[in-house]
């Protein structure tokens, strides 16, 4: 294993065998699902070879990466820590981040307030999806120059989670959801689980409405994050099963929970390989934007496509987190017609 790491790490299948490198990266992802929900305790071989070996170049950049931002290595360092930091969006985006944002949340709005979801949320539309608890308001690929992508890409956003996990990140997926009520008992993402995606990761959530305890927040058990303190005993838990409050309490109390209630704008930045769930509204809804960064070499397949090149990227960093994001294939009108606005 450590002659495959010393290969992968001097180059010599990139520049001379791409294939037998491709092969050798395909290798320690298979090794890394092993791992799928389940955060590692410890640094181990499987840890070094998907940091150092299969994103050895990821992770020299962000090893010599200046830091551009006064805040990015404090976040950065409560993220190690906890496993989540909450603020508000400010703290954590540049100007241009926070002008896109703006952008972003009109575009999100407007959609959110169509009739199609109206009558969703009325009963009067059916809802045919996985969650039933849930609107996605992004669907099909995405506008190269859409305000959501470029909050995504925001320059100090990119820092933050590349100092946390020790690489220049690629971005994995870009939502807009809306959660409302329903009488069904809390499922899927709303249970206690691990995500999947690989063997760190972020998710960013924003607000773009108040959230309150009976609006569904995010909930986090700070410490069972990967290496963090809480890993052990999470461990004695089945990780892929998903649990619900009563089943989750007896090793986690509430007084360890992090429950994110915020105004509009607040802005979560957590490693959801730790324990999380999202909440289930009771009354009202709740609507936020959401962001998703793994390595270059994650466990679940990119999710987010791209209609385009965005050609308003202007730093190393941003190129990086879209290198792996493939372009949508070209539409005839009719095809264009049936894809999302968002």
């Amino acid at each position: 294993m450590y002659g495959l790491f010393s290969y992968i790490a001097a180059g010599s299948c990139t520049a001379a065998k791409p294939r037998v490198y491709n092969r050798a990266v395909r290798s320690i992802t298979d090794l890394t699902r092993r791992f799928e929900r389940r955060p590692l305790a410890r640094r181990n071989s499987t840890y070094y070879l998907w940091r150092f070996a299969a994103n050895g170049v990821r992770a020299g950049r962000a090893l010599a990466m200046p830091a551009t931002f006064d805040e990015t290595r404090a976040i950065a360092r409560e993220l190690t820590a906890q496993g989540i930091v909450v603020g508000p969006s400010d703290l954590f985006l540049s100007d241009a981040g926070r002008n896109a944002l703006a952008e972003a949340a009109g575009v999100v709005q407007g959609v959110s307030r169509s009739q199609t979801v109206c009558d969703i949320l009325a009963g009067i539309a059916a809802h045919a999806a996985k969650k039933n608890f849930r609107v996605d308001l992004v669907k099909g690929a995405m506008r190269p120059d859409h305000p959501l992508l470029k909050v995504a890409l925001d320059v100090k956003l990119l820092e933050i989670v590349a100092t946390y996990l020790g690489m220049w990140p690629a971005l994995h997926a870009v939502g807009a959801w809306l959660n409302y009520p329903t009488d069904e008992p809390a499922a899927s993402s709303q249970l206690w689980h691990h995500d999947p995606e690989d063997l760190k990761v972020i998710k960013a959530f924003i607000y773009l409405e108040d959230v309150g305890e009976d609006n569904g927040p995010f909930t986090y058990v700070p410490g069972t994050h990967p290496f963090g303190p809480n890993v052990p005993t999470a461990q004695r838990h089945n990780g892929k099963r998903r649990l619900r409050d009563d089943q989750f309490t007896a090793v986690f109390p509430p007084s360890m929970w992090r429950v994110c209630t915020g105004p509009a704008g607040t802005m979560i930045l957590a490693d959801t390989i730790g324990y999380h769930r999202g909440g289930k509204p009771s009354t009202g809804t709740r609507l936020l934007v959401t962001f998703t960064y793994t390595s270059g070499t994650p466990i679940v397949a990119h999710l987010l496509r791209l209609k385009g090149e965005p050609t308003w990227i202007s730093s190393a960093i941003q190129r990086y987190a879209i290198k792996r994001i493939e372009l949508a294939p070209p539409q005839s009108d009719n095809g264009a017609k049936k894809q999302s606005t968002m």
